[in-house]
């Protein structure tokens, strides 16, 4: 058979087929559909023994060839094989007799199991296709996808990957197959594990299903990475777990995203809480502030009216002019307190952006004592002040620092119900850097077990509808926001002391930009 040819390692052959009747459609149907990647046969010349119209009609519509004779098939240009479907021994005899060394012919079950070689040559090729189609399908995803692709054996070596920046470095696939994934990824001796290190391939092998951790890797540029690692299984027809697919996933970036909405939600939350704070002080301030106007209101009409009846009745005071130029400038001076009481609360109630800058202290102290002392007076507490020399300055925000001071004068007049001392103070240290002020009160104090809580969000030792718990945390927050720390010393029945530290300039940077 020397006329066969080859095209590219598969065998071309030609085919002549002896057969009756219609069968030989079929026949050379399935021999037309022998497509295998070793082996192709072309049907090019047919013998039918019992001529039916269908077999002629394929035959025109396929280009093959029809002889008369069977032994005329031997001499057809370019057979290679006849086959001999009819059965008849003479056929086969006579064929055989004279056939050319350069032809085959196989009889009836020879030509059978030449179509189950053939049928199982094309099982074969379409299985091969099968592989390489799922192989290059595999290769593309492994290729295109954005993440780091890792296929790893059960003895966590390995087998394939993609050139990422985040397997061996960056390094090439190179450097990583063949190699532990542990030593590739981490630079470890043996797997992951323990509570630092998840290993997910090990969850995989054991639960038969997916799994997912959080690694820290090392990039290409020597920066650590947070990854999501998820490991998939990969099994053979028997359900077994051959190989695990480890996709590795960076989201630094994303995280970080996460973490400056996060920080900046609540640094609005912040904010706003500090104003819904200072609207209830505010209100604790207009109830005493209306208290304390009204008094020297009540001095300035009686001073008026009296002035009126010694005018109504043509006379002066006893005092003479003196009289009425005292009772006037007693007059002008409970006008000028009502004016500054007017003018500090407004300043309290003034909303302001966040702009630090130098504080001065003493002024504040003052105008939160101005403030405060009808509540103070009523409730019966002594107000004593000690504080340095002036200048006594901070460095910050003084709407915020302001609403701290106020925040905890207040905490110290509803722990004396009853009575007692509030203590004012400041100075400077610890260092040259940094200035202190201390609220003091000789109240009811602070239980041991309630201290190391009083800082935190909505904690409150007040009775119910008198307090939501925010006022120390945002003391808290404020202070910590302005490079501060703020303490608390006190024990039951012994009054409390709280001390504010705050930097007496501004941070390294910030002094220029103010």
């Amino acid at each position: 058979m020397g006329q066969i040819q080859s095209f590219e390692h598969c065998l071309l052959l030609r085919v002549g087929v002896v057969g009756e009747g219609e069968k030989c459609v079929s026949i050379a149907r399935l021999l037309s559909e022998v497509k295998a990647s070793r082996l192709r046969v072309r049907v090019v010349a047919m013998s039918l023994v019992d001529p039916a119209p269908l077999c002629r009609r394929y035959a025109a519509e396929k280009g093959i060839l029809l002889v008369e004779r069977p032994r005329d098939l031997l001499t057809v240009e370019g057979v290679d094989l006849v086959l001999e479907l009819s059965g008849r021994e003479a056929l086969l005899a006579e064929l055989v007799r004279h056939k050319p060394p350069s032809v085959g012919v196989m009889d009836r079950q020879a030509s059978e199991l030449f179509f189950q070689v053939a049928g199982l040559e094309r099982q074969a090729a379409r299985r091969e296709s099968e592989i390489s189609l799922a192989t290059s399908f595999a290769t593309a995803l492994l290729e295109a996808s954005p993440d780091a692709v890792m296929v790893i054996d059960r003895n966590y070596r390995i087998v394939r990957c993609n050139d990422h920046e985040l397997i061996a470095g960056g390094r090439g696939r190179q450097e990583a197959v063949g190699k532990y994934c542990f030593q590739v990824m981490h630079g470890a001796l043996s797997p992951c594990g323990g509570p630092e290190r998840v290993c997910p391939m090990a969850q995989t092998l054991a639960t038969g299903k997916p799994a997912r951790a959080l690694h820290e890797i090392t990039g290409k540029d020597g920066k650590t990475r947070i990854c999501h690692v998820t490991t998939y299984p990969l099994v053979n027809h028997l359900g077994e777990i051959i190989q695990v697919v480890d996709v590795i996933r960076d989201i630094t970036a994303d995280l970080s995203d996460q973490v400056e909405r996060r920080t900046r939600h609540l640094k609005d939350d912040l904010a706003r809480f500090v104003q819904e704070d200072r609207l209830i002080s505010l209100g604790r301030l207009v109830a005493s502030v209306c208290h304390e106007i009204n008094n020297p209101i009540m001095s300035i009409v009686t001073f008026n009216k009296l002035l009126l009846s010694y005018l109504r009745d043509d006379q002066l005071p006893p005092s003479g002019l003196d009289g009425f130029r005292h009772y006037l400038e007693l007059s002008v001076r409970e006008a000028l307190r009502c004016g500054e009481i007017v003018k500090n609360l407004l300043s309290f109630a003034r909303q302001k952006h966040i702009e630090a800058g130098p504080i001065d202290l003493a002024e504040m102290i003052r105008t939160i004592t101005l403030l405060i002392d009808h509540q103070r007076k009523q409730a019966g507490v002594e107000l004593r002040l000690d504080l340095p020399q002036e200048p006594f300055t901070a460095w910050g925000d003084p709407s915020q620092i302001q609403q701290c001071l106020m925040n905890l004068v207040f905490n110290a007049l509803d722990a004396m119900p009853q009575g007692g001392v509030l203590t004012i103070s400041g100075g400077v240290g610890p260092g040259e850097d940094m200035v202190f002020l201390r609220v003091s009160d000789t109240g009811c104090g602070i239980d041991p077990e309630v201290l190391p809580h009083i800082f935190e969000p909505f904690f409150s030792t007040k009775d119910e509808g008198k307090g939501v718990g925010l006022g120390l945390s945002m003391v808290y927050g404020i202070v910590r926001e302005h490079h501060g720390t703020v303490e608390v010393e006190s024990q039951p029945g012994q009054g409390a002391t709280f001390t504010i530290h705050l930097p007496a300039s501004p941070p390294p940077g910030k002094e220029e930009a103010s």
